[in-house]
């Protein structure tokens, strides 16, 4: 008797533990959207089910955005702020970041007005390049050159937030 209560026992333990990597499996790697946070600069990468958000340098050329805010794939983004949803299969409702264009001079872009997060591009076939930033918002007096094409100003909300507010000028490369 004592041996069929041993068997059936490491049967059940079994197979729990088999569950157990077969639903981590299901879920797939850990996604890095869940590591970052406000003031992080971020690469896209994957799209769908695949896709991700990886902190890297903000000084990277290749780092064309900033998450603003973090919270879950059902929260709304500010105004002028692109909305970046990640899945996270069997492990929760997934990361949603509201992401701002990493303000660095050069970038080029074609379109800034979408609702995603616009796709950084080769500056020889842009229509928008960066040309100046600005480390504070400028809703009514924009700081930007005569000529500029484009003004993007952010806004950093609470006295603790780590994203910072400026004004992006875009002029035509």
């Amino acid at each position: 008797m004592k041996v069929l209560l041993l068997v059936a026992a490491l049967v059940v333990a079994g197979g729990g533990i088999g569950l157990v990597l077969v639903m981590k499996s299901a879920a797939g790697p850990e996604k890095q959207a869940t590591k970052v946070e406000a003031g992080d600069c971020v690469q896209l990468t994957g799209t769908g089910k695949e896709a991700d958000a990886v902190k890297a340098a903000c000084d990277n050329p290749q780092t064309p955005y900033v998450v603003s805010v973090k919270g879950t794939v059902k929260g709304d983004c500010p105004e002028g702020f692109y909305s970046y949803s990640v899945a996270t299969p069997l492990r929760g409702e997934g990361v949603g970041l509201c992401l701002g264009i990493n303000a660095q001079v050069g970038l080029c872009f074609d379109d800034i007005k979408t609702k995603t997060p616009p796709p950084l591009v080769n500056c020889s076939g842009a229509r928008l390049k960066i040309s100046e930033v600005f480390d504070k918002a400028s809703y009514v007096n924009s700081p930007c050159k005569e000529g500029t094409e484009e003004v993007i100003s952010y806004t950093a909300y609470g006295a603790t937030q780590k994203f910072k507010s400026a004004t992006i000028c875009f002029v035509k490369p």
